[in-house]
C-alpha cells in the first residue's frame, strides 16, 4: 500500500482557519488525553511559537483524543496539522475523525526527525459505517506501533462547495489525463464519462430516479452533495478507475471487481453498453447505492448489505425491469440450496447472483407485498435489529420466521407466474 506523507498539495488549498491547538498557553493540553502512556505540552522541538504537544504511545492501539474538535465542520475541507517523529525509524500512524454516526479515518506514514505538514482533504477519508462532518465528536491519533511524536498547529482549511467529494477538475486530471471528458452537473448528481453515451440523459434519468424514489420511501431530506458516477468506455476501463481511485485518494489497495459496475465511499463506477446507451440500468444502480446510503442509512462494512443490494435491484427494476427475473425467481425458490433468509443480517456479504436476486425478491415483497403498509416500520426494525432479516419482520409485523418466509415465497410464485 502506497503511503502518501503530503495527501494533498498545499498550494491548491486555502489558508487554514486559526489553527484549533497551538499549545502556546500554560493548559493547551487539557483538552488532550490518552488512554496509555503520557501526553504533555514541551518547549522543544516546536515548529512554530513557543509550544507544542508530546504523545508517547507505548504500544499499538494507544490513542490521543482532542476534543476541541467537534461540532458542524461542514464550512471547511481539509484537516491539517504539523508532526515530528521522535527515534529513527518511520512510522505509521492513524488519524481519525470520530462523529456520531462513524468515523472518517486515513493513514499516514512519517519520517524521523523532521517537522511534516500533514494535510487530509475531507473526501481523502475512508470511512467506517456513517459518519458525518456536521456531527463530529473528536479527533484522535491512532499508534500503530510503540511511537513518540510531537504534534504542533492544528487546524482546519476553510472553504470550498461540497468538501466531502473530490473537485471535478481534480478527478477529470485525475481519472483523464490529457483527455477531455463530458460532463453533466445537475442538483443532485455529477456524470463523468469519456464513453460513447450522452451524459445529460444519464444525469436526467438519475434525477427522475432519485423523484421516484423520494415518492416511494417519502423521503424529503437532501442529499447534501451530488452523486458521483464514473462511465468509461470498456469494464476494463471502469475497473481500473475503481482501482486508481483507491490508492490514489484512500491510500489503499482494491481487488479489480468483476461486477458490471462498484461503488465504494462517494464513487459508482461502470462501463458503457450500446444495447442500452444512457439507460442501462447498472448506471441507476450504482448511483443509487450512494442514495440508499444516504437517505436510508444503510452501509456495510466489508461490502454491500443484503437490503442495500435489494433496494439498489428495486429502484433498478421500477425503471428497466430486470431481464429474466420472473423465471430466475422461480429457479430460486425451486432450489433446495437457495439463500436462507435467516442469514440476511449486517454480516452477510452479497457476493452471488442468487443472493443478488434474493436479496431485490425480498425488498420487493416488503415494498408490494401484504405487509406494504408497515414499511417504514421494518426499515426501522431493520436499523435496531443489526439488519437481521427475520428479528426486523418479527418485531415490526409481529411475524415468525416460517411465516414469513411462506408468505414471501406464495407472494414471489404469484408474481413470477405472471404474463
Amino acid at each position: 500500500m502506497r503511503i502518501l506523507l503530503a495527501l494533498a498539495a498545499v498550494s491548491t488549498l486555502a489558508a487554514a482557519e486559526p489553527v484549533r491547538a497551538d499549545f502556546e498557553s500554560p493548559d493547551a493540553a487539557q483538552a488532550w488525553a490518552t488512554d496509555a502512556g503520557t501526553v504533555e505540552v514541551v518547549k522543544a522541538p516546536v515548529h512554530a511559537g513557543t509550544g507544542a504537544l508530546r504523545w508517547q504511545a507505548p504500544k499499538e492501539g494507544t490513542r490521543l483524543s482532542f476534543s476541541g474538535l467537534r461540532g458542524d465542520l461542514t464550512a471547511n475541507r481539509a484537516v491539517r496539522f504539523f508532526a515530528f517523529l521522535e527515534g529513527t525509524v518511520e512510522r505509521e500512524v492513524t488519524l481519525r475523525v470520530r462523529t456520531r454516526g462513524g468515523d472518517f479515518w486515513r493513514r499516514f506514514a512519517l519520517r524521523p526527525a523532521v517537522w511534516s505538514e500533514i494535510v487530509v482533504p475531507f473526501y481523502q477519508f475512508r470511512q467506517d459505517a456513517l459518519p458525518r462532518w456536521d456531527r463530529a465528536e473528536a479527533l484522535e491519533l491512532v499508534a500503530r506501533r510503540p511511537v513518540s511524536l510531537v504534534l504542533d498547529d492544528l487546524g482546519l482549511v476553510a472553504g470550498g462547495e461540497h468538501p466531502q467529494i473530490e473537485p471535478g477538475a481534480a478527478l477529470v486530471e485525475r481519472l483523464f489525463p490529457g483527455a477531455e471528458p463530458k460532463i453533466a452537473l445537475t442538483p443532485n448528481f455529477r456524470v463523468f464519462t469519456d464513453a460513447p453515451v450522452d451524459p445529460a440523459a444519464v444525469a436526467e434519468r438519475l434525477e427522475q430516479g432519485l423523484a421516484r424514489f423520494r415518492e416511494i420511501f417519502a423521503v424529503e431530506e437532501p442529499l447534501a452533495w451530488p452523486v458521483t458516477l464514473v462511465i468509461r468506455p470498456t469494464a476494463d476501463d471502469y475497473r481500473r478507475s475503481a482501482v486508481e481511485t483507491a490508492r490514489d485518494l484512500y491510500g489503499g489497495d482494491l481487488a479489480p471487481p468483476t461486477a458490471g459496475g462498484f461503488t465504494f465511499y462517494e464513487y459508482a463506477f461502470t462501463s458503457y453498453d450500446e444495447k442500452h446507451g444512457a439507460t442501462r440500468p447498472v448506471f441507476l444502480h450504482e448511483a443509487f447505492h450512494q442514495v440508499v446510503t444516504r437517505l436510508l442509512g444503510f452501509r456495510g462494512a466489508g461490502g454491500a448489505l443484503w437490503i442495500e443490494e435489494g433496494l439498489c435491484y428495486f429502484m433498478q427494476d421500477e425503471f428497466t425491469p430486470i431481464e429474466n427475473a420472473k423465471e430466475e425467481a422461480l429457479k430460486l425458490l425451486d432450489n433446495p440450496k437457495r439463500p436462507a433468509l435467516a442469514t440476511f443480517d449486517a454480516k452477510q456479504r452479497i457476493d452471488s447472483g442468487a443472493e443478488n436476486l434474493a436479496a431485490f425478491l425480498v425488498v420487493r415483497y416488503l415494498l408490494k407485498g401484504p405487509h406494504a403498509g408497515a414499511w417504514k416500520d421494518v426499515l426501522e426494525a431493520l436499523r435496531e435489529n443489526d439488519v437481521r432479516l427475520l428479528d426486523a419482520v418479527g418485531e415490526a409485523l409481529g411475524v415468525r420466521p416460517a411465516e414469513f418466509e411462506k408468505s414471501w415465497e406464495e407472494f414471489t410464485r404469484a408474481w413470477a407466474a405472471e404474463k
